[in-house]
């Protein structure tokens, strides 16, 4: 299973091709999106990404190399003005929590942000160290509503705080920090990443590009949420 996050906030609209499809769904893409997975063949797969309506030359290209069974996110991170727009890949772990458990992880993609340590507020540090533009390890914590701060690493210099953030039982996320530091853009994307998906019965690639359409439609369904705060 492969998705796109949009995560680059100097980047246009984009749209984005898989093995030289175009993926009907994902054209246009606004920054701050997230697309659900698609099913794909394991395998190498081609993505590339241009800016929309412009298919002269990609903004990025990458070959992912994907293993049977397995899910995926590949991020169009850093920025445009400064030449450090890429893809990042990143393993998901789609493994449901134990008991009453969450799972979460967190993604650095804001990229003039130094390194971060984030927590509960009034608890411990659930991440500690993590630089752009990497993915922290997952993390069980019990299920429940939190207000999540992030800090400066090693510092008590909150950043961002994010209030009434539900993780539910049995559910993995991922949160996305995004946009920048210097103008007070930054935000959260909490994504609900565990959600089932259909019985694609061993699509071909043309397949593919079908199912994606059938769950880009059920967006709302999988919960994806954006929760925006200014800088603290």
């Amino acid at each position: 299973m492969l998705r796109v996050a949009h995560l680059s906030p100097d980047a246009p609209n984009v749209d984005v091709y898989l093995n030289d499809e175009p993926v009907a769904e994902l054209q246009g893409v606004p920054y701050g999106t997230i697309s659900p997975y698609l099913p794909v063949p394991a395998g190498t797969q081609n993505v590339k990404v241009y800016a929309a309506g412009d298919t002269s030359e990609p903004v990025i290209e990458a070959d992912v190399d994907l293993a049977a069974g397995a899910d995926y996110t590949v991020g169009a991170v850093g920025l445009v003005e400064d030449g450090s727009l890429t893809a990042q890949v990143y393993q998901d772990d789609n493994t449901p929590p134990a008991g009453d458990n969450a799972r979460l992880r967190v993604v650095h993609a804001s990229p003039d942000a130094g390194p971060v340590d984030v927590g509960a507020q009034g608890g411990g540090n659930l991440v500690e160290g993590l630089e752009f533009p990497n993915a922290s390890d997952y993390a069980e914590v019990p299920a429940g509503t939190y207000t999540i701060e992030v800090k400066a690493a090693g510092t008590d210099q909150v950043a961002l705080t994010v209030p009434d953030v539900a993780l539910n039982a049995g559910v993995v996320y991922s949160a996305f920090a995004v946009g920048l530091a210097e103008d007070g853009s930054l935000d959260v994307i909490l994504t609900e990443d565990s959600m089932a998906m259909p019985d694609t019965g061993g699509l071909s690639p043309g397949g593919v590009l079908l199912a994606g359409s059938l769950l880009f439609f059920s967006a709302a369904a999988a919960g994806i949420l954006l929760l925006r705060r200014r800088l603290t």
